[in-house]
């Protein structure tokens, strides 16, 4: 009688090995989705080229970088990529930016809490940054401003 019940008990545990083993369970394999950085609204990434930096303007406040380095600067917008709500530009057209943290390179004068740093620009060097929109009433202000880039 043991030797059935054992034989039972196999007979069982081999049909539920087997049965579970060969079961098909359908995996779906989902390819790589590719890395998309997402622009937030009102803002473009740009590849841009300087090709002409204003003068230092004439500000009061000591305390403005934009008094001590310049921040404004004439872009050719080689490329772009839009977040909503961003205008369309046109490409190799030309569009005037501020840049916050200067033309000039990163330093402790200008900005002394600051950690990231960045190498400045000169005229004719490219650039990649995230561009924001923004209405301006004064018309002589730039209606876009970069607080970041990079060099290409």
């Amino acid at each position: 009688m043991k030797l059935k019940t054992f034989y039972l008990i196999l007979l069982i545990f081999s049909v539920t090995v087997l049965y579970t083993g060969c079961s098909t369970i359908k995996k779906e394999k989902i390819p790589p989705q590719k890395i998309i950085s997402k622009i937030p609204p009102g803002h473009a990434r740009i590849n841009g080229e300087i090709t002409k930096i204003e003068s230092v303007a004439e500000n009061k406040d000591s305390n403005d970088p934009c008094s001590k380095a310049p921040c404004i600067a004439m872009v050719k917008v080689k490329g772009a990529e839009y977040g909503a709500g961003f205008p369309s530009l046109t490409i190799n057209s030309e569009i005037k930016i501020k840049f916050q943290f200067t033309l000039a390179p990163t330093s402790k004068e200008l900005f002394p809490n600051m950690e990231d740093s960045y190498p400045g620009l000169k005229e004719g060097q490219e650039f990649t940054a995230l561009v924001s929109h923004i209405e301006n009433i004064d018309k002589t202000l730039p209606n876009y401003q970069v607080y970041g880039y990079t060099l290409k």
